[in-house]
């Protein structure tokens, strides 16, 4: 089973992706795999995002006051 994927280590790997695919040194078949595979690990990251705003409005009473990183739990 594969380990679960920090939104860091994700990230990194998009921005490799990225980057090797912006160096235009991939053959055209590589390039194509290499921008499927960026897509999806793209809407991965944001659905990591969209999941942890969700906490966060839960966890602000629904959004009503913002979360004070100073205030003691």
């Amino acid at each position: 089973m594969a380990a679960k994927m920090t939104y860091e280590a994700g990230m990194q790997e998009l921005e490799e992706l990225v980057s090797r695919l912006e160096s235009g040194d991939m053959p055209l078949e590589e390039s194509f795999k290499a921008f499927e595979k960026g897509m999806k690990l793209s809407e991965k990251l944001k659905k990591m995002l969209d999941d942890t705003d969700a906490r966060v409005l839960e966890l602000t009473e629904n959004g009503q006051r913002p979360l004070d990183p100073e205030e003691d739990v």
